[in-house]
């Protein structure tokens, strides 16, 4: 679909009132495609989820509170066949903390379970493959090959974007219910929306809630209990509209060998200021599943 007929859409399902300001808010994603490949295939540097990743020699494996992660992908940006938010060159690689996310109370509530790396394009001639370190079975993401769609996304139904124009789960209720229950099913419906969908950049396929302010409550002071203040409620929402979808992968555990909870999939979000000055220390993690 293009931006005009997602507009089409939103007035057909009741909701003209918030097209201008929706117009904005439709932005552009790269949908993932995988395809199970043996990990020798690879060039050094190039696009591909799990396996083993290419990395600087003097880089470090991440850890988190002792345990390995688990190298998810690495996204060579040449790679990509339109302009994204990020410089045109270089390889961005991801790493989750897979296997402490059955076995450690803390794990839910820390913000730093991911780490990403970026290597600029005047590092790639450097790169090596890393070896895998002691890590669980169930933990070690498969080699995929990966193919790159552009699509147009839209916000989900319960996110930063739309409590800020009153169309969210606090604001008007039968618009909300129009949103979710009318927009969002012919828009999945035109577009085939897959069950499986790892995504880069653009709006999440979300399972739950809304993510954006769930950024700022780990990364901030701020409690859910202190969002009960409309006062606050404002503030944060306002803050957390910088929230941008670095990396979503779901739970294609044919192919990768990984689920993410009960069938879940896992969100790398960064902050807009983070990523132009290309901050990836500060990326955060949310998992959500069913």
């Amino acid at each position: 679909m293009n931006k005009n007929q997602i507009l089409d859409l939103l007035v057909t399902s009741g909701l003209e009132v918030y097209k201008d300001r929706f117009d904005s808010l439709i932005i552009s994603s790269y949908q993932i495609q995988l395809e199970p490949v043996e990990d020798s295939y690879f060039p050094l540097g190039v696009s591909k989820i799990g396996g083993q990743p290419d990395l600087a020699a003097d880089v470090e494996w991440p850890k988190w509170k002792g345990y390995n992660m688990s190298f998810i992908a690495q996204i060579n940006l040449a790679d990509l066949p339109d302009p994204t938010p990020l410089s045109p060159r270089g390889l961005l690689s991801f790493f989750y903390a897979v296997e402490p996310m059955y076995e450690d109370e803390d794990f839910y509530d820390d913000p730093n379970t991911c780490h990403v790396i970026f290597t600029p394009v005047e590092g790639l001639s450097g790169l090596t493959r890393k070896p895998l370190p002691e890590l669980t079975e169930d933990a070690i993401f498969k080699p995929n090959g990966v193919t790159f769609s552009p699509v147009l996304s839209v916000p989900a139904p319960e996110s930063a974007y739309l409590e800020s124009m009153g169309l969210g789960w606090n604001g008007n209720r039968e618009h909300f219910d129009k949103y979710w229950e009318v927009f969002i099913e012919k828009y999945r419906e035109i577009t085939e929306a897959s069950d499986m969908v790892h995504r880069l950049f653009g709006h999440p396929d979300q399972i739950q809630g809304d993510m954006q302010v769930a950024c700022e409550v780990m990364t901030t002071e701020l409690t859910y209990e202190m969002l009960k203040d409309p006062g606050v409620n404002e503030r944060a929402i306002k803050s957390a509209l910088k929230w941008r979808l670095l990396l979503q992968i779901d739970s294609e555990e044919e192919k990768t060998g990984i689920m993410f909870g009960d069938v879940g999939r896992v969100y790398f979000w960064i902050r807009e200021e983070d990523l132009a000055e290309q901050r990836f220390d500060r990326v955060v993690c949310e998992m959500q599943c069913y």
